[in-house]
């Protein structure tokens, strides 16, 4: 669970993959971003998505299938 207080930031975005691999235990990788009030950017833009992807390849060292549902 993760509790967000909007005093600062009203706006907080998440963007999230679930790692299934038969045998071991699912893994979360998220990344988060805060809207600044200055900022006109409201949530995640292409680079940040393949930031994501790029991490989660690293991190869990083999390929990746991906299913992009609700886009």
């Amino acid at each position: 669970m993760v509790h967000v207080t909007a005093q600062n930031a009203p706006r907080l975005s998440v963007a999230a993959l679930v790692a299934i691999k038969p045998g071991h235990r699912p893994r979360l990788i998220y990344r988060t971003h805060r809207r600044r009030r200055a900022s006109r950017r409201k949530g995640f833009t292409e680079a940040d998505y393949a930031a994501l992807l790029d991490a989660a390849h690293r991190q869990l060292g083999g390929p990746i299938v991906l299913v992009w549902d609700n886009c």
